[in-house]
């Protein structure tokens, strides 16, 4: 394997303390921060740095075409965990995969690559606070009951997992065990109020 040019020593540190830096910024100060999941942050942050040097020896090299396909296809047949993603994990890992391919190919100006994280990262951070968005749980519930009317399923919901239902959609119904599988959306931070009768029983 021989390298296709002389390597820029400086710049090639430059750009990975940039990436270093962003992948820390989103990993640690925004998702680490917020979500205080050690194992996921410490994944992107990884997976970022490596991307990164890979993308960067691929460039060094004669056989960049085939090394860089090669690569994608790995990536596509390794199972990084054993339990899905969230939807908001699957963002944030696209990010740490964006700003590796960033800044492992670069851009002809320090100041646009440099720009082009500081959009992303805004985006993760804007797009993800709490106040920006109110955000609803994903739930998969099996229900001991067969309830055909809407109104009375989301109230039935509502009552045995005392939050706000905001959504329900019905994947199948058993009539042999008379139950229903359901997707529910639910609001946490809306926890019904106990009704009087709840009061006076306590």
């Amino acid at each position: 394997m021989e390298l296709t040019a002389e390597i820029d020593v400086p710049a090639l540190f430059g750009a990975l303390a940039l990436d270093i830096a962003a992948v820390t910024a989103m990993a640690i100060g925004v998702f680490y921060t917020r979500y205080r999941r050690k194992d996921l942050a410490v994944v992107f942050w990884f997976f970022n740095v490596c991307l990164f040097l890979t993308v960067r020896v691929i460039q060094m090299t004669q056989v960049a075409a085939a090394l860089g396909f090669g690569l994608f296809a790995i990536l596509s047949i390794i199972r990084l965990r054993s339990e899905p993603f969230s939807n908001r994990e699957i963002g944030y890992f696209f990010g740490a995969l964006v700003l590796g391919l960033l800044n492992g190919i670069g851009t002809p100006s320090t100041w646009l690559t440099v720009s082009l994280n500081l959009v992303l990262l805004v985006s993760i951070y804007v797009l993800d606070h709490p106040s920006v968005m109110q955000s609803g749980e994903r739930r998969h519930i099996v229900l001991d009951r067969i309830e055909t009317d809407p109104t009375r399923l989301r109230s039935v919901l509502e009552e045995r997992l005392a939050v706000r239902v905001t959504d329900v959609t019905v994947v199948s119904i058993d009539f042999i065990r008379d139950a229903m599988q359901l997707d529910v959306t639910v609001r946490p931070e809306h926890a019904l109020a106990p009704t009087l009768e709840e009061v006076a029983a306590r």
